[in-house]
């Protein structure tokens, strides 16, 4: 049997500078793609998070809609998203404040160790109702009634004092709150900036009723 003649080397190709230009312009099309893709996907996202953002701030005044005279406290989510209260504190004349028994004791004369109803046992004090926050869910557009004071003839001289207080910017408070994703402001009621936070820690003195 005879021997089978080698095989040719094969015939060497070379690439055509096109076909270098259509690999590089794919690859160059595959980045760009992937950049506006991750692009949008983050902008997504923050409009997600625009879309859910909270602001509590706080609404205050001295009389009802039917001309009678209450100091009201409310705080007011004027965000868009609801806002998860961590912790919420009060402050009058830079004291932190427990609650608002301790707030009447300090500013206008509230005994604790007298008898209730206030009303009946103090009149030149008179009677309020109290509320909180902290622990509490507050809806976009919501808001919560943390302190409200009728003003009587008897409690005139108090009711005036306490006005007078809140007008001075005497009394403040301030939340810590967080969106449903997790992010997290801390800021005074009466600021227009809060501040972001990673998280919110419970003050010394936290605000109970």
């Amino acid at each position: 049997m005879s021997d089978l003649p080698p095989l040719p080397d094969p015939v060497a190709h070379r690439r055509h500078w096109l076909e270098y230009a259509a690999t590089g312009a794919a690859l160059v099309l595959s980045a760009v793609s992937l950049w506006v893709a991750i692009g949008t996907m983050d902008a997504n996202t923050k409009m997600v998070q625009a879309a859910s953002w909270p602001f509590l701030q706080a609404a205050t005044s001295d009389s009802a809609p039917d001309g009678s005279r209450i100091l009201i406290f409310d705080m007011v989510n004027a965000g868009v998203g609801p806002a998860l209260v961590e912790t919420f504190e009060v402050k009058l004349d830079g004291r932190p404040l427990r609650t608002a028994s301790e707030m009447m004791q300090r500013c206008c004369g509230y005994d604790p160790r007298k008898p209730h109803p206030v009303a009946i046992h103090q009149p030149g004090i008179g009677s309020w109702t109290e509320g909180n926050l902290a622990g509490t869910v507050i809806r976009a557009g919501e808001s919560r009634r943390l302190f409200a004071y009728p003003m009587t003839d008897a409690n005139a001289r108090a009711w005036t004092i306490l006005r007078d207080i809140v007008a001075a910017r005497r009394l403040l408070a301030r939340a810590c709150y967080c969106s449903v994703f997790g992010e997290c402001w801390q800021g005074s009621s009466a600021g227009l900036h809060p501040t972001r936070v990673d998280r919110c820690v419970a003050p010394a003195v936290p605000y109970t009723e």
